[in-house]
């Protein structure tokens, strides 16, 4: 029954569809006078409108009914003083002034590229099935997403007093501040308020620095009123922004990049050791000769892969083998695999949450502890193949070198002690579920963790003090950090009841991944660098159109309303040509083209640098 009604209901909805799309070569007529008719027929305005002033046509494509020619009557609007152009408000409605493609057509393209990272080529194949077919060149769609961040930036900045109001309803607000950027590329600047995931500012700036953060903080603050709390990385210059452009506003750094810098700067020196030691060793070169020799042994040997036994005595099946060549080298490889699966020890959470080196050390130096077992019982060691006693040495020698050992424990010693400060912080492998994952901080949790980091930071200043701790250094690389960002750390005041506190920005940067993410999937490339030299600040708003709260208050509650939202939006858009200008993408040192385009460019270039060199300010330089 639920089939057969979901059928009837596709079918009904098929026909709608057909019933709106027009027939060929169409021609509509739009009067402000008297709303969209067919062509034959009287017209005579109202008394709404004057004469007419001119009438235009054009063709229209649209998502919905297709292409068809508009025909457009300006009249004269009513009222004394010079003649104002009356236009078809319906026709505002289905396409911009003077373009060819309809705001369903436009929002179609940017939804399905930026924010479900169809390709152009794709799309244009979808629509050349659509009913009605639309064939669109594909340069063609490119100006369309460019429309359509235009209309989207337009439509942001008209909800701004809407999304302030919400806010200032809903506080405290905490901003999230964080910029990305792709080799050779600006800066793309954030602006994320924390509770609600809401993107409010977007910005296209040069570099991080404090002449660019600062107007971008001030805008914000202008537009969405100012925030209780700002959460950045580390970055000095962003705390400077914060406390040039926002006077007052408590700022705090990020956590989980203070564990990350507090981990790179002690894993730096075992890491360097361990890693140098391991290539004059040449260990991993030796296991792999090693393991390939064994892969072809049993490939010469073995007929069929179910003459393997060892797997089945894993799983305590009966098998009726003696120990031989073939079941020790089988083993030897089982040591192999089980050493080249170190970084399953790691949850995946990056350097140095994941000392992967230090993973592959343990491993094998227990494979080397349980060789050592396995050949001193006599029934093995007296029928173990001469290549398994080969493995037995190349672990030995591994573990007994001097630099191998004392890099190991300074790693070990690093390791514990970023353990101590993680778990102090509430970022430990059992508190980090993903390596984006917010950290929210509930208000029970905030208190013992004040009193812990208060008491480490104790802890490690007694280390230091104490010459004969063999961690006093270590000790002081981390009360080093912690000093320096003690007054970012925690908020003065503990949290109100049911108030989360966002004390990472991983929110923000998992929204930058998402972004770069789906612009890989558009292109198929890496690198991104073409796409953030000419994608325009407004790119970073597609953010919002998957944000529950933003679609409620901006759009109704539904992506269907978007096409006109945008229109609602073009009556006070301004130009689309001015805006793409202004945004044109320059390489680094590019002049603009009106200049390269004059006639005696090359003769004024020579004719200028020869008068600088010249001047007298140059010369006493």
């Amino acid at each position: 029954m639920l089939a057969l009604l979901h059928k009837v209901e596709q079918q009904a909805h098929e026909q709608l569809q057909q019933a709106a799309i027009l027939p060929a070569d169409v021609r509509l007529r739009f009067d402000p006078a008297r709303e969209a008719s067919w062509v034959p027929g009287p017209h005579a305005p109202t008394t709404a409108h004057g004469g007419v002033l001119k009438t235009a046509s054009r063709t229209v494509v649209s998502l919905k009914h297709g292409r068809f020619q508009a025909c457009e009557t300006v009249r004269q609007a009513a009222g004394d003083g010079p003649p104002v152009p009356g236009r078809s408000a319906q026709l505002a409605d289905m396409v911009p002034a003077g373009a060819r493609y309809g705001f369903d057509l436009i929002a179609h393209v940017g939804v399905e590229t930026y924010l479900h990272g169809r390709s152009l080529q794709e799309l244009h194949e979808e629509l050349a099935r659509h009913r009605p077919a639309i064939d669109i060149p594909r340069s063609t769609l490119w100006d369309q997403q460019q429309k359509f961040l235009f209309y989207l930036g337009c439509l942001h900045r008209q909800a701004t007093p809407v999304l302030r109001e919400y806010l200032a309803q809903h506080g405290p607000v905490t901003w999230l501040l964080d910029g990305t950027t792709e080799p050779e590329t600006a800066v793309f600047l954030g602006i994320e308020e924390a509770a609600h995931g809401l993107f409010l500012g977007n910005w296209k700036i040069p570099s991080e620095n404090l002449e660019d953060l600062v107007p971008c903080l001030r805008e914000a603050a202008d537009l969405f009123g100012w925030p209780d709390n700002v959460l950045h990385d580390l970055s000095p210059t962003m705390s400077g922004a914060c406390e040039q452009a926002l006077p007052g506003v408590s700022h705090f750094v990020c956590h989980q990049h203070l564990a990350r810098d507090v981990g790179e700067d002690l894993y730096e020196v075992p890491q360097a050791a361990l890693c140098k030691r391991l290539r004059t060793l040449k260990l991993q070169y030796r296991l792999k000769e090693q393991r390939r020799g064994q892969n072809e042994w049993l490939r010469q040997r073995i007929d069929c892969p179910s003459e393997l036994v060892l797997a089945d005595l894993l799983a305590g099946r009966a098998v009726e083998v003696a120990w031989d060549d073939t079941l020790g080298r089988e083993v030897l490889l089982a040591f192999h695999f089980w050493i080249l699966d170190y970084r399953s020890d790691g949850r995946r959470r990056g350097f140095p949450f994941d000392p992967y080196l230090l993973y592959l050390h343990r491993r094998l130096v227990r494979a080397g502890e349980a060789v050592d077992r396995l050949l001193a019982q006599t029934p093995v060691s007296c029928r173990t193949p001469q290549v398994l006693r080969n493995f037995q040495a190349l672990l030995q020698a591994y573990r007994n070198d001097t630099e191998i050992r004392a890099a190991a424990d300074l790693y070990e010693r690093c390791y514990s002690l970023l353990m101590r400060l993680r778990e102090t912080l509430r970022l430990s492998a059992q508190h980090m579920n993903q390596l984006r994952q917010p950290q929210e901080l509930p208000p029970d949790e905030q208190p013992p963790m004040k009193r812990a980091l208060e008491q480490l930071r104790q802890e490690l200043r007694q280390q230091t003090e104490d010459k004969n701790d063999p961690d006093g250094p270590l000790a002081k690389i981390v009360l080093k950090h912690l000093d320096k960002y003690w007054g970012h750390l925690l908020p003065d005041q503990p949290l109100a009841a049911g108030e989360c506190w966002q004390r990472t920005t991983n929110q923000l940067e998992s929204d930058w991944g998402d972004l770069k993410r789906c612009r890989r999937r558009t292109h198929g490339r890496g690198k991104l660098t073409r796409d953030f030299q000419s994608l325009p600040e407004e790119y970073l708003l597609i953010l919002n159109l998957e944000n529950e709260t933003y679609l409620q208050l901006v759009l109704g509650g539904s992506l269907e309303a978007l096409p006109a939202k945008l229109a609602e939006a073009s009556r006070e858009a301004g130009s689309f040509d001015a805006w793409r200008r202004q945004r044109r993408p320059r390489l680094l040192g590019e002049l603009p083209r009106r200049l390269l385009r004059e006639e005696d460019f090359i003769d004024h270039l020579l004719e200028t640098c020869v008068h600088y060199c010249q001047s007298p300010a140059t010369r006493a330089a």
